[in-house]
């Protein structure tokens, strides 16, 4: 397999996780949104979800359902997150700082964006959540019209 493919695969397989725990959970979701972040060795990985007009962090898609299978989640996808460093570090190819993914669970499409640049480690009050916590806003903001 080339660097594309083991890449794409590693992408793919976070979106199978988001499908595999809303279906777990039993709730339908329109889009899946995750964040994935490398900085300064520092791995982050989290998602959000769209339900109609409604935009939904991790933990209030699931409420009532088992924490430690959210926690699970993150945990599995910051995994492959760092396999996505390992593959490309394999192939000498430059990591993304951030990467941005968009599943659309109605018409089953993907769109991912990947930056390069620092967004958080050179500053001394933002972390990789106040990027996370923007990009949900955003959305949130787009999506619900506020």
């Amino acid at each position: 397999m080339s660097f594309e493919d083991k890449f794409t695969k590693k992408q793919k397989d976070m979106i199978s996780l988001a499908l595999e725990y809303v279906e777990r959970i039993n709730v339908h979701v329109n889009n899946i949104y995750i964040y994935c972040s490398h900085e300064n060795n520092m791995y982050t990985f989290d998602l959000f979800f769209g339900e109609e007009k409604k935009i939904c962090l991790i933990h209030q898609l699931s409420l009532g359902s088992d924490p430690s299978l959210m926690i699970q989640v993150l945990q599995i996808g910051n995994q492959d997150l760092q396999e996505i460093h390992e593959i490309c570090k394999k192939y000498d190819r430059p990591m993304p700082t951030q990467i941005k993914i968009i599943y659309d669970n109605v018409n089953k499409k993907v769109h991912a964006d990947y930056s390069y640049e620092l967004f958080y480690s050179n500053s001394d009050t933002l972390t990789s959540n106040d990027i996370f916590n923007q990009w949900f806003e955003e959305v949130k903001a787009e999506v619900e019209g506020k």
